[in-house]
């Protein structure tokens, strides 16, 4: 049998005071079966006895104070809901939020065409073998946040698709990296899905299935080897990956999107949000639209003598991706013969051309420059 030998200290003139709890109950207290010192409330342990798991109660119990030092270097694949500091914009998509909407309102069902029309800033929309509406929204459940969504829905049963896609320009920084593509999506369909296409060749990774119950749900992918960039284009829709295209497209079926994200990276991160102002200006550089003044410029043609009138000149509120295509309503135009406009990628000029001799005037024309890719 052991012996417990208490041993006094040979300097020290304090008494030790071993006191028994108050208890009713038998207490055994084994000791280990190494030398060593016994640790107290303020002393440290050693990182080599900091092994399995904390339980949570210990992790929530933990004060600021006792929190100090550097963490270890850890993976980020399962840290979500972390905020980046200091990273700088990390969501490549533009209009990813869907509000800004310069072409007009769709606060009403809109027929989708056959060929890939724009309607929000930066994301065009299609319908293939169905009959399709498109209609622009706010709705306040996505993550509790309020937001606009474009709900695109089919209106006939065929082998087809639905869908909306933004093309992203600059893509020098994909090459070699690991990217990232996520959306809310809501969709009474199972086959709503998100994908990205990569290359001239229609290289393309699908997110994640919708299951189809009609709630919102982050569907999300990741591309792991982009080195043959020549386009990047995110499509959201109802379409098989792989085919983009799904039979039976049922009379009703519908998807809803909310807050597009891609960013490099394996991990889908919390959509960035950004102010109207700023994602309006990231619009302007591909689109931009202005109404003439109500008065317009006057010109006066006398004889044969060929006057120019210049009605109108603008600088552009952003410098544009390029020389803009340019197109407008007639408006009111005067004893006019023909009204051109000439663009660079600061500023536009346009031009009224004279009909017969006297005066003559154009005002109020609606133009529209686009430098969509």
């Amino acid at each position: 049998m052991s012996d417990i030998k208490i041993q006094p200290s040979a300097t020290g003139s304090g008494t030790v005071t071993i006191t028994a709890p108050t208890t009713n109950t038998a207490r055994v207290i084994t000791l280990p079966d190494s030398a060593g010192t016994l640790l107290d409330e303020n002393s440290s342990v050693p990182s080599a006895n900091l092994t399995g798991t904390v339980a949570d109660a210990r992790i929530s119990a933990l004060t600021a104070s006792k929190l100090t030092g550097d963490l270890p270097a850890i993976s980020g694949v399962n840290v979500t809901n972390v905020h980046a500091v200091n990273s700088g914009r990390k969501n490549l998509i533009i209009n990813g939020a869907m509000q800004v909407s310069q072409r007009g309102a769709y606060t009403s069902a809109t027929s989708l065409t056959t060929s890939s029309v724009y309607y929000l800033d930066r994301f065009k929309s299609k319908c293939d073998g169905v009959t399709g509406t498109i209609t622009h929204k706010v709705d306040q459940s996505v993550n509790g946040k309020i937001t606009d969504t474009v709900l695109l829905s089919s209106t006939s049963t065929a082998t087809g698709r639905l869908e909306t896609l933004q093309i992203i320009e600059d893509l020098q920084q994909f090459k070699g990296q690991v990217t990232t593509f996520s959306a809310w999506v809501k969709s009474n369909n199972g086959n709503a899905r998100v994908i990205m296409h990569t290359d001239g060749s229609n290289v393309q990774t699908s997110s994640n299935s919708h299951t189809g119950g009609g709630a919102w749900e982050l569907l999300k992918g990741t591309v792991t080897n982009a080195t043959n960039i020549t386009n990047m284009n995110l499509y959201c829709g109802i379409q098989a990956a792989g085919t983009g295209n799904i039979a039976g497209v049922a009379s009703g079926d519908y998807f809803e999107i909310a807050f597009l994200q891609t960013e490099l990276g394996s991990v889908a991160t919390n959509f960035e949000h950004r102010s109207f102002g700023e994602e309006l200006a990231l619009c302007q550089r591909y689109y931009w639209t202005v109404q003439t003044g109500s008065d317009g410029g006057y010109g006066q043609k006398a004889g044969a003598v060929i006057i120019h009138s210049f009605n109108s000149t603008g600088t552009f509120p952003v410098k544009m991706r390029a020389a803009p295509t340019t197109t407008f309503t007639t408006g009111t135009q005067q004893n006019c013969n023909s009204y051109t406009i000439n663009t660079n990628q600061n500023s536009y000029i346009t031009r009224v051309y004279p009909g017969t001799t006297g005066s003559y005037r154009a005002y109020e024309q609606d133009i529209t420059f686009s430098a969509e890719l």
